[in-house]
């Protein structure tokens, strides 16, 4: 089971329990509970920003996720988290741009592309499995 996530609104800081999800990356980056607890306390954080005034969830642990899930053959929730990822940028794309402008571009960086990328291998590689 994972541990519980919590969502810091005040300082738009996703948490695993007290901890600030970037506080994690580094200990937590071969453990996939770890990285799984943070990509829902990053996801929460997004979605339960208001429409139309979101900002970015970080990249780092969906990539961290679903490089985990490959190693692990679990092409399933490779697959999974990938979509998730895709999910935020898509609606984080549909956002003003006044809001886009202001915020991190993590949707444009080489992680974000990376995650998206790693879709086709991953449904490619469950298809062989």
């Amino acid at each position: 089971m994972s541990p519980d996530f919590s969502i810091d609104t005040l300082n738009l800081q996703a948490k695993v329990g007290e901890t600030p999800t970037h506080d994690l990356a580094e200990s937590g980056k071969n453990d996939p509970e770890i990285m799984r607890a943070c990509c829902e306390a990053e996801a929460a954080h997004y979605w339960k920003q208001p429409e139309g005034d979101r900002i970015c969830a970080a990249p780092y642990y969906f990539a961290r996720l679903a490089i985990l899930h490959r190693k692990a053959k679990d092409y399933t929730a490779e697959i999974a988290i990938c979509e998730q990822w895709k999910a935020i940028i898509d609606d984080y794309k549909s956002q003003p741009m006044v809001i886009a402008e202001r915020a991190a571009q993590a949707h444009r960086g080489p992680r974000s592309e990376a995650i998206v990328t790693r879709l086709k291998k991953a449904r490619e590689l469950l298809e062989k499995q």
